[in-house]
């Protein structure tokens, strides 16, 4: 049995404020000089709460124009699930061949009682690969290129890292030189290979031109630049300054289009792997549970407890980017967090065991043959997964 992985494009983006208050000392203060001291130190206060509003403003702000990767994800057809598993797959209503936010694999187990997913086998190189049935056909060439068509959904990925993916909400086409298109929603970004272009939504507009000039309006400010770098326009004058920097330094380019992988699966099938993507489920570097994710888990409870809440273990994964015991912690509390939803959801607690392995056990290498990071594969490895033994 052989797994093939394509690209799926997701788009997270978390925004968080940050607000501080001190107040000063009142005049009954028995010390004449705590007024000043107390209005000095209530200054310094503000001074930190403003600097910290601008540090999240440049960092929503760079994050909302960077794409994430297209990740390379699994696809949870014929390769990868036994017919129970797509009966199971069935239930919780995943699209058919393709892992958007949640999948439904085999649960592969070793001889001496070791579980994981379909996927988590040794790749295969150096030969083409051809899968199809009566709504899906996949065509892996030896070098990772391919083509992936099934209902609304068209994906090819071409060589030196170009690709394409449309499934009727969301269109991307990347170019080998990082130039490319998106949209999705509200959200339109075009980049070409010099750093110019446009991101635009339903609350913020960027644009430079190929000479350097540009622009970025939201709802509290309007500020245009000329070739020179002068600015017009008005608004808070730190938020000003990072506008500046940010038209001055351009648009990220695309990140590439990973080469598709074919995969051999190991061991025998002994259950089934539900995998929750953790740039879906969760908001930014946090625990909290988005609604796109809080859904997916209610279906998963649902499923669950239709099947009298079998035994499984929650187990979370994030990627190597990071200090390793803040990484175990957040994929200990990721894990956690699911449990306690499902729980809330009817599953019976009895039935549930939850632990972090935080980049213990990634899917995918996290730097390519020429040592850079692989942003497709840190992606691919922050995941939740819930493993369910027959």
């Amino acid at each position: 049995m052989r797994s093939l992985l394509v690209p799926v494009l997701l788009l997270t983006l978390a925004i968080t404020a940050c607000t501080a208050e001190a107040t000063p000392a009142g005049p009954g203060s028995a010390d004449p000089a705590s007024t000043p001291s107390g209005t000095a130190g209530a200054d310094e206060a503000a001074a930190e709460a403003a600097a910290a509003e601008t540090a999240e403003f440049e960092a929503d702000l760079r994050r909302t124009l960077t794409l994430p990767p297209v990740p390379a994800f699994t696809i949870p057809t014929q390769l990868l699930t036994t017919a129970e598993n797509q009966r199971i797959s069935g239930e919780l209503d995943v699209p058919p061949g393709l892992y958007e936010g949640i999948a439904v694999l085999d649960a592969r187990c070793t001889d001496a009682g070791d579980a994981s997913a379909a996927d988590s086998g040794t790749p295969v190189t150096g030969a083409t690969q051809h899968f199809e049935d009566e709504t899906t056909s996949i065509t892996v060439a030896a070098d990772g290129t391919g083509n992936y068509e099934a209902p609304d959904v068209h994906v090819a990925v071409l060589p030196d890292g170009a690709g394409v993916y449309d499934d009727g909400e969301t269109r991307v086409s990347v170019a080998a030189d990082g130039s490319g298109t998106y949209k999705s929603g509200d959200a339109r970004y075009s980049v070409r290979a010099d750093g110019s272009g446009s991101y635009e939504d339903d609350t913020t507009r960027v644009w430079i031109d190929g000479t350097g000039a540009g622009g970025y309006e939201d709802g509290s400010m309007r500020l245009s630049m000329n070739a020179a770098g002068e600015l017009f326009g008005d608004g808070d004058a730190d938020r000003v300054a990072v506008v500046q920097s940010v038209l001055t330094d351009g648009l990220p380019l695309f990140p590439p289009v990973p080469a598709v992988t074919v995969v051999e699966p190991s061991g025998t099938v002994c259950g089934t792997v539900i995998r929750l993507d953790s740039n879906v489920v969760f908001d930014f570097d946090s625990v909290n549970i988005q609604p796109n994710g809080q859904e997916h888990l209610q279906r998963v409870a649902a499923l669950l407890d239709a099947l009298g809440s079998p035994h499984a273990q929650i187990t979370g994964h994030t990627d190597s980017v990071g200090d390793d015991a803040y990484n175990l912690d957040l994929s200990d509390r990721r894990a956690g967090a699911v449990r306690d939803l499902l729980i809330e959801s009817g599953v019976s607690a009895d039935s549930l065991d939850a632990r972090g392995l935080g980049e213990a056990e990634p899917l995918r290498a996290e730097t390519g043959p020429d040592g850079a990071p692989d942003p497709a594969a840190q992606q691919l490895n922050r995941r939740v997964e819930i493993l369910l033994l027959d």
